[in-house]
């Protein structure tokens, strides 16, 4: 249990937070009974990460208002397209928000800098709705251990969804103070991106056309940002195994 949703109910938990750990369950079974009886166009199963990062890929131009992003789990992923494809729908002019634990702030300490907007909360579903028409939602992992989502547009799933969102959403806190600036910039992320791969300072500066000594000053930004005192621990912090403080 996180902290910060104890209260009088089951296992510490407040009476809202109960019930939507159980609203996020009856999505998860209502969809598993779905899918054994049929799936087709309307009811598509992804299967790996691939396949689901090429989804994603291909469902953001097709946002048109809003893309509201659940993530119980963040992890720093340097190759996770997510920062990208939010970047895109927020330049086309579409609200993106993304809920997430507290938790993720420790395993994932560049997300205020990767999306400013994010807010943490007791985040039970993993999904995504776009437009308050169509949804993403996690699916079990197959027996050799592939993620799996399934892609609908069917109003007794992604309206259910919404509420969760909604619900969750009155409960969450936003991850920046009002007027707070995220630590990183866009450039420093990108630095942080490639020294998380394992490139080196003159490789970074020619992949992003810097001098040595800016892509230095950045690297020293971040370690800063992380609280590291090496590039190695830096890495370690990106990944969510760096030093608590």
């Amino acid at each position: 249990m996180e902290a910060g949703y104890r209260g009088t109910g089951d296992e510490g938990e407040s009476d809202e937070v109960r019930e939507l750990r159980t609203m996020a369950d009856t999505i998860r079974d209502s969809l598993l009974d779905a899918s054994l009886i049929s799936h087709g166009d309307d009811l598509r199963r992804l299967v790996g990460m691939r396949e689901i990062g090429e989804a994603l890929t291909r469902l953001e131009p097709t946002a048109q208002h809003t893309m509201r992003s659940m993530q119980p789990r963040m992890q720093y992923d340097p190759h996770d397209p997510g920062p990208r494809l939010s970047e895109a729908s927020n330049a086309r002019g579409v609200e993106t928000e993304l809920l997430t634990r507290p938790a993720t702030l420790d395993a994932n300490p560049l997300l205020a800098s990767l999306y400013p907007q994010a807010r943490t909360g007791p985040v039970f579903l993993r999904a995504l709705v776009i437009d308050e028409r169509r949804v993403l939602i996690e699916g079990l992992d197959t027996a050799d251990g592939e993620p799996t989502a399934w892609l609908t547009d069917r109003m007794d799933f992604v309206v259910p969804a919404l509420e969760v969102w909604s619900r969750t959403h009155r409960l969450s806190t936003p991850v920046l103070a009002p007027g707070e600036q995220p630590p990183l910039s866009r450039r420093q992320l990108e630095v942080a991106r490639l020294l998380a791969t394992g490139q080196k300072d003159q490789s970074i500066a020619r992949q992003l056309d810097m001098s040595a000594r800016t892509v230095e000053r950045d690297v020293r930004a971040i370690l800063e940002a992380l609280g590291a005192r090496s590039r190695t621990e830096a890495v370690l912090a990106m990944s969510g195994r760096g030093r608590r403080h």
